[in-house]
């Protein structure tokens, strides 16, 4: 019966400590970044991006690039702009993968999306 008590209070104890080792971490990263994106497609096509920097210390470089790494648009934004937002044409880009990287102060946050065809439907009707 002793080993079960101290059993149970050795895992309580580790259990306690995970989690409040985990809650700081969070709460650290959340501290450090220094802006927020917001990347999301629109019914039209279009793909919109939505930066919202803590403060006003760097610029902003937004990309988009391919699978090998090519770069097909880049956009530096002003240090001054703390809030701004971009509506990317994809409609131009050939087919395959691609991602979104925004850069400020050296963090960078990235998404990544996929440009494919839709494949056609094929019906069957009698008459």
């Amino acid at each position: 019966m002793k080993n079960s008590i101290k059993t149970f209070a050795y895992a309580l104890v580790l259990l306690a400590t995970v989690s409040f080792t985990a809650n700081a971490e969070d709460k650290e990263t959340k501290k450090s970044a220094g802006f927020g994106t917001g990347i999301y497609t629109t019914k039209s096509g279009k793909i919109n991006v939505l930066v919202d920097k803590v403060n006003n210390d760097a610029s902003t470089t937004l990309l988009i690039k391919d699978a090998n790494g090519s770069v097909y648009y880049r956009e530096t934004i002003g240090k001054n702009n703390q809030k701004f937002g971009r509506a990317l044409n994809v409609d131009e880009l050939p087919l395959g993968k691609y991602e979104i990287e925004v850069v400020s102060k050296g963090e960078r946050q990235t998404k990544t999306f996929e440009l494919t065809n839709q494949k056609a439907e094929r019906t069957l009707a009698i008459k």
